[in-house]
């Protein structure tokens, strides 16, 4: 931000320089302007040194993030899970295969693939086929 500090320091040079009249239109409106830039580099400058902050800490977070993440998905493999406590399911939306607790079909919310969010299992149409199984 130097060069901008430098350069309306300059700019406030030349305008006392030349001679005018602070009193004057000219010079009213020449100090005014000079006054106006030298406030703008100012705010320039301490949103510089603010962005840097919130930069150093948003890399913080995100290091703390990635180790966190690390340690909740340190599963390499299905079968480092409890493979008895998870069913798989083949999403028919985006046919990627999809893992979930055998806990969430007690309820009777259906349940959504988390990659294209289409309904893989519905309490209802589960029904619906017992039912039409059974005739």
């Amino acid at each position: 931000m130097t060069g901008l500090d430098e350069k309306i320091s300059y700019l406030q040079g030349l305008i006392k320089g030349m001679g005018y009249n602070e009193d004057s239109n000219e010079g009213k409106l020449f100090i005014t302007i000079s006054e106006i830039l030298e406030s703008m580099a100012i705010a320039i400058t301490t949103m510089e040194k603010e962005q840097a902050e919130l930069e150093q800490y948003v890399e913080v977070i995100d290091e703390d993030l990635s180790l966190v993440e690390d340690e909740l998905l340190d599963i390499d493999d299905f079968d480092d899970l409890d493979a008895s406590r998870y069913i798989e399911i083949e999403c028919p939306g985006c046919q990627e295969t999809v893992y979930f607790d055998e806990d969430i079909f007690d309820n009777d919310d259906d349940i959504i693939c988390p990659n294209c969010t289409k309904v893989i299992y519905s309490e209802d149409k589960e029904k619906e086929i017992e039912r039409l199984e059974e005739d």
